[in-house]
């Protein structure tokens, strides 16, 4: 995790995934992408899994954006989680963003807004890099969530 003052930023990037398991990486992958650019009032995190522990930093933010490597999905998918809408997506992990944005909902009564960016991934091999084309996919989905950013200034 790479932890600032909450309280001086707006938007918060969670990128989740392992980068010992190829394409799983793409989360982290994206999120040092985004590090290099350095954007104003953007936090980065970056984790190999979601869990709840995470929540109270997470609830301190206007906007919280979960970048994850998906299954079964063609293109970059961004969208806001709403009651509506937070059924699973095709992830790996135990905890995912729709549970964690309903339980700070819940708990906290957290007006923050959640959203998740998954990426089209398919090789997840122990010890393999990063594909060319997750990595295609990346830099595509860093010019999306930039946009995402810079808009709602």
């Amino acid at each position: 995790m790479h932890l600032q003052d909450t309280a001086a930023n707006t938007s918060c990037i969670v990128g989740i995934g392992n980068p010992l398991r190829s394409d799983d990486g793409i989360g982290a992958y994206v999120c040092t992408l985004l590090e290099e650019k350095k954007l104003p009032g953007v936090h980065v995190i970056t984790t190999h899994q979601l869990d709840t522990g995470m929540l109270e930093e997470l609830i301190g933010f206007n906007r919280v954006l979960f970048v994850d490597a998906a299954v079964n999905i063609k293109t970059i998918s961004f969208n806001l989680l709403t009651k509506e809408n937070s059924h699973p997506q095709s992830f790996s992990h135990h905890i995912n963003a729709a549970m964690l944005a309903g339980l700070a909902e819940q708990l906290y009564a957290a007006k923050t807004q959640f959203y998740v960016c998954a990426i089209p991934a398919a090789n997840f091999e122990l010890g393999k890099p990063i594909t060319q084309k997750a990595k295609k996919n990346a830099t595509d989905a860093v010019a999306l969530i930039e946009q995402w950013i810079t808009s709602s200034r």
